[in-house]
């Protein structure tokens, strides 16, 4: 086995090996029986779903509610938000996961800079080298999705793409910001100064023109940089998204939610990216990202390198 083979073998077999044994991978197709839709506000949640076990004082009789025990069945365990994760590659064409999702200003996408969700879909890792699971977590997804459909609703294109019905990616985003919390007088992990990188002075836009919308926020909310983190476990700066992000295969940890729309009788599904570790950089640029090097500097009699061409 070649030393690239190993590179992209070890960390993607370990990492699927410890999230099997979570009980929450959707490589395994039973944690679908394992979830359930919860109501809240004018949507649904996924959630957990409770087990007698994951109280503290349980015991074996809890399994199996009885007379003995009617406050436990008259007031069953609050729902835990199901974290779930899966192993794929980060598309690279359908990539907005960049510090600003590609805000170029008020449109019929995001009438605000407050609005932007930066997104990215998800789809097989692709490598020959290991077994993916990519096929099962679709499935799994659908029969999740399957559990909260809205009578007369059509499904929308929201998660699932290019179709519900023969999908080959699904879709997450990125909540980008967070409303501060009135009671809370001083936290300094938020509190950044203006040279920090990861600050709304210095955080990468893809129009300057739109950093003084930004900073009219700073008042009432905070930026959330996209918890993504590098092979070696260092959190990405948002200058660096793309580059680390795009085509890389990754280990993803996310929560979906429903809610329906009623004008157009459609039912929309999400997913939220609760953290992002990745597990093989992208291999590189591609041709059309890869820049020309003008040097600083030349001798008079030196004739210029020979460049081949692209057929």
């Amino acid at each position: 086995m070649s030393s690239d083979t190993t590179d992209i073998t070890s960390p993607v077999l370990s990492a699927r090996n410890r999230l099997m044994a979570t009980g929450r991978y959707l490589g395994d197709s039973s944690i679908s029986d394992k979830v359930q839709w919860v109501r809240e506000g004018h949507g649904h949640v996924l959630a957990l779903l409770p087990i007698a076990e994951d109280r503290p004082d349980a015991t074996a009789a809890d399994s199996c509610p009885v007379e003995a025990d009617l406050d436990f069945v008259q007031r069953p365990l609050s729902p835990q938000c199901a974290t779930l994760s899966a192993i794929a590659r980060i598309d690279r064409e359908d990539f907005w996961l960049t510090s600003d999702g590609g805000y170029q200003g008020p449109n019929s996408v995001w009438k605000e800079f407050l609005q932007v969700k930066p997104s990215c879909a998800l789809t097989d890792p692709g490598s020959q080298t290991v077994p993916s699971d990519f096929g099962i977590i679709l499935q799994t997804l659908q029969k999740i999705t399957d559990k909260c459909v809205t009578p007369g609703y059509t499904a929308g294109r929201s998660f699932f793409s290019p179709s519900d019905d023969s999908p080959t990616r699904f879709k997450l985003r990125h909540k980008l910001f967070e409303g501060l919390d009135a009671d809370l007088e001083y936290d300094d992990e938020f509190d950044r100064p203006s040279t920090d990188a990861f600050s709304m002075e210095r955080w990468p836009l893809t129009k300057e023109k739109n950093r003084a919308e930004l900073i009219a926020l700073k008042p009432t909310h905070r930026i959330l940089p996209i918890p993504a983190y590098d092979v070696a476990g260092d959190l990405i700066k948002p200058s660096a998204y793309r580059r680390s992000l795009q085509d890389a295969i990754v280990e993803v940890h996310f929560t979906m939610s429903h809610w329906g729309i009623a004008k157009a009788k459609r039912d929309v599904y999400g997913g939220e990216i609760h953290l992002i570790r990745v597990l093989v950089p992208p291999s590189g640029p591609s041709r059309i990202e890869r820049k020309r090097r003008i040097p600083l500097h030349i001798e008079i009699d030196e004739l210029p390198p020979r460049k081949k061409c692209s057929v």
